[in-house]
């Protein structure tokens, strides 16, 4: 087990027929972008040297979920705008691909 990841690699299973992908450029105030349409499911992955806070669909606050750096979380459930913070004076870059 390397770093806090699993052994085995976890499926993105979505019965989607198309995908958008977003690069939202995360600081200490909320930042966030929306996908063209509601998405069904959506892989997070939070490149930034720093960690990031996530919330769907309503502005985030550093009380929200916590990603850490290189870390990757994947939801199904919809959402159309995905929102990030990053704590004080830090940032961070996020990738967001969603399916519908």
């Amino acid at each position: 087990m390397a770093s806090g990841t699993p052994d085995y690699a976890p499926r993105f299973i979505t019965s989607a027929s198309a995908d958008e992908d977003l690069k939202i450029s995360v600081s200490d105030a909320d930042s966030s972008s929306s996908f063209s349409q509601i998405v069904k499911a959506i892989l997070i992955y939070n490149d930034g040297p720093n960690a990031v806070y996530y919330n769907r669909d309503a502005a985030a606050t550093t009380s929200n979920f916590k990603l850490p750096s290189k870390a990757w979380l994947m939801l199904d459930v919809p959402l159309t705008t995905p929102h990030f913070i990053c704590a004080t004076d830090e940032t961070a870059t996020v990738y967001c691909y969603g399916v519908w």
